[in-house]
């Protein structure tokens, strides 16, 4: 599966973003992901260097990641 990145602001500190996570991502967020396959919806909330992750939600296709990036008007 390749690996996309999709995002959209919400304001100037929240960013939802629809993409896989990284080790790093899942850590951020403190949840508990008990399969790291696929791709997410989540919420990025501050900078790069100090964001803090909410995962909302597992998405287990490439076709439904696009469809929640033509959802959300993500580029």
């Amino acid at each position: 599966m390749a690996e996309f990145y999709f995002s959209v602001s919400l304001d100037n500190d929240r960013t939802l973003c629809v993409s896989a996570l990284t080790d790093r991502k899942i850590t951020m967020s403190g949840q508990e992901i008990s399969d790291p396959s696929g791709y997410f919806l989540y919420e990025k909330r501050g900078s790069d260097k100090s964001c803090g992750i909410e995962i909302i939600a597992h998405v287990l296709s490439e076709e439904a990641a696009f469809r929640l990036r033509d959802f959300f008007k993500m580029e």
